[in-house]
């Protein structure tokens, strides 16, 4: 894993203790932790997908398959869908996931509707061949949909630029040029979805949907208002009118990128680490601009470069949105208290040291057990961190632990909060 030198600060560095002292330290751990040698240990759980909170279990288009299993940390979610199986691992992607089959359950009504139907044909198009391609239409209605030509020769320089590095769906220049990516980027912000989403089914839809827009001039707003009931935005992964909502509609994909790689230098990323992480397909554009946004809001914790060269090491998509809703806990809980200083690393896993001279770890886990992983990582995070001095340690999670994990934790000196929200 690359750190950066700020992320390996004194934090980082053993302290500087004598001999009889330091003997002393080791002995005052390796005891307690001899203790747990042969410690009750447990299954991670299985939960009943119709009684989890935040979490509808069945829709229109989908039903999750139960009991929902864990891993010690995360729950595992497969979400049975007309479009296949979806994965999910946590509680926050499975909200992800429910929220954009929610959008696509809407974007399927109002493109089979009867109304979206006529105004297809009072522009000239004809939904029995349309099939989803780029309908070139060199006419009048084309022209009508450019508005603002200034922002769209920017979309298009940035596009052209960067064409071939930005991450996740990038947009093609020049459909960006009539229209086709500025009318999904707001056919997603009004539903609440990311507009480079790696749902198959939803990214296409939104993709066919607005390229008819854009040939027939028929806006946003206006398809929405043909089916009573469908206007608001749908509640997901990203509240519509949020500054990250804003971003996903008023920034290209090539534009995030430039607006990305801006935050990274002017947090003095280096420009290797900085590279990587753009070139992470495991992140849509969105994700790096919402874990940016919240690591710009800690600009007064030391060590937020190691955060962001932890992240480029993922190569997973559940790890990369793990990252993501990491990062915004971190900057919530610091916006919040004030508390955090720097950034600790224990091997990889990051933690926080705190105004009190603790450490605190805040990490989106929703299902905490003791199982035979479990125990040996904490074992070893509680030994590291108190060699180093840290006798206060904590751990918030945003969701709940098992009795055993509780008294473990507690064994260990740990302090758990649990059901830590944004």
């Amino acid at each position: 894993m690359l750190l950066s030198g700020d992320a390996r600060g004194s934090i980082m560095r053993p302290s500087i203790r004598s001999a009889s002292r330091a003997g002393a330290c080791a002995a005052a751990i390796l005891i307690p932790l001899a203790a747990f040698a042969a410690e009750k240990l447990e299954r991670p759980p299985s939960f009943d997908a119709g009684r989890l909170p935040q979490i509808k279990a069945t829709g229109e288009n989908y039903v999750i398959a139960t009991p929902v299993g864990s891993d010690g940390f995360l729950r595992k979610y497969l979400i049975k869908t007309p479009y296949g199986d979806l994965p999910a691992h946590g509680d926050a992607m499975a909200r992800m996931r429910l929220g954009e089959l929610a959008a696509l359950h809407e974007l399927e009504k109002l493109s089979q509707s009867e109304a979206f139907g006529k105004r297809l044909v009072e522009a000239g198009l004809s939904p029995l061949k349309y099939t989803g391609q780029l309908i070139t239409n060199p006419g009048e209605t084309i022209s009508n949909t450019f508005s603002g030509i200034g922002q769209r020769l920017s979309q298009f320089g940035s596009g052209v630029a960067n064409f071939g590095k930005s991450t996740g769906d990038t947009d093609n220049p020049i459909a960006g040029m009539l229209g086709v990516s500025q009318q999904k980027r707001e056919l997603a912000a009004r539903l609440g979805v990311d507009p480079y989403t790696d749902f198959q089914a939803l990214n296409e839809k939104m993709t066919r949907l607005s390229e008819a827009g854009a040939s027939g001039g028929l806006t946003v707003s206006a398809a929405f208002m043909v089916i009573p009931g469908v206007g608001g935005a749908i509640v997901s992964g990203v509240a519509s009118g949020s500054n990250l909502s804003n971003l996903a509609r008023d920034y290209s994909a090539a534009q995030l990128l430039d607006l990305n790689r801006q935050k990274l230098a002017d947090m003095s990323v280096e420009p290797g680490i900085a590279d990587a992480l753009l070139a992470n397909r495991s992140y849509t554009p969105l994700d790096v601009a919402a874990m940016l946004v919240a690591l710009e809001s800690m600009a007064d914790v030391e060590g937020r470069t190691g955060f962001i060269a932890r992240a480029t090491s993922v190569s997973d998509r559940d790890r990369a949105y793990f990252m993501r809703r990491q990062a915004e806990l971190l900057a919530a809980h610091h916006t919040k208290t004030g508390a955090l200083v720097r950034f600790v690393w224990v091997g990889d896993f990051p933690f926080n040291e705190v105004r009190t001279g603790g450490v605190v770890g805040v990490w989106p886990v929703d299902a905490l057990s003791w199982t035979d992983g479990t125990s040996r990582l904490w074992q070893d995070l509680t030994a590291r961190l108190k060699q180093r001095g840290r006798p206060r340690m904590e751990l918030r999670i945003t969701g709940q632990a098992t009795s055993l994990a509780r008294q473990r934790f507690k064994a260990l000196g740990w302090g758990l909060v649990e059901n830590a929200r944004l």
